[in-house]
């Protein structure tokens, strides 16, 4: 500890042992006539060493973790809000490109598109929207021979589905086709109709939760590309 008087019996002024530069430091003034500084041999109050370094930022790094962990607990699930797709500029770019797909000419009011990809490999296009009550609604449109309509049913409606009296759709090209009618026991519904589409046989499914009077709204209004 820095004395700020000399002890007892010993003289005012610089010892014989002190440097030139602490006799030179207390006469810039240093209070209590002691140098101010770090004594020579031994390290300054922060570790510096890369050991040092090392240990404080893993203990930042714990202390974030922790953090982050800590405020997960208090989240249901995580929150995500998709970046919203551009529908027709979406279709209208497959179309351009001479893809082969069936989609609605339009989507009714208060719906969006949750998923939109085309496949060149069959090809495969498939088209997931929700309504304005936010039930699903999906399309799917490929080869026959691209998957088994059985294992499409499996997929995307259910492994159980029924299939039950066929019916007549318009779609919005204004043709009318026959289109299958499967069910399932937790309220799905599928429509799908097989046709030739550039001499090959093409599955089209209108599918989905959504009440069967949307799913027929889907089937009015598709159109035919590629």
């Amino acid at each position: 500890m820095s004395q700020t008087s000399p002890p007892t019996g010993q003289p005012d002024g610089p010892s014989a042992g002190q440097s030139a530069g602490q006799s030179a430091g207390q006469a810039g003034g240093q209070p209590g006539g002691q140098a101010i500084g770090i004594p020579a041999g031994r390290p300054g109050r922060y570790n510096r060493s890369f050991g040092g370094l090392v240990g404080a930022m893993i203990v930042m790094v714990v202390v974030v973790v922790l953090t982050w962990l800590a405020l997960g607990l208090f989240r249901d699930e995580a929150e995500f809000e998709p970046l919203p797709i551009d529908y027709e500029s979406s279709v209208q770019a497959l179309v351009d490109n001479d893809a082969a797909l069936a989609y609605p000419e339009q989507l009714p009011t208060g719906w969006r598109v949750n998923n939109l990809a085309y496949s060149p490999d069959g090809p495969v296009f498939t088209l997931a929207l929700l309504t304005d009550d936010s039930d699903f609604a999906g399309v799917y449109h490929a080869p026959e021979e691209a998957e088994d309509l059985e294992d499409v049913l499996d997929r995307l409606v259910d492994e159980n589905a029924r299939e039950g009296d066929p019916v007549e759709l318009t779609d919005g090209e204004g043709t009318t086709s026959t289109w299958q009618v499967w069910t399932d026991e937790g309220g799905d519904t599928a429509y799908v109709r097989v046709e030739e589409q550039q001499g090959e046989p093409v599955l089209t499914m209108v599918y989905g939760s959504a009440p069967a009077e949307d799913l027929r709204t889907v089937v009015g209004s598709l159109l035919t590309a590629g």
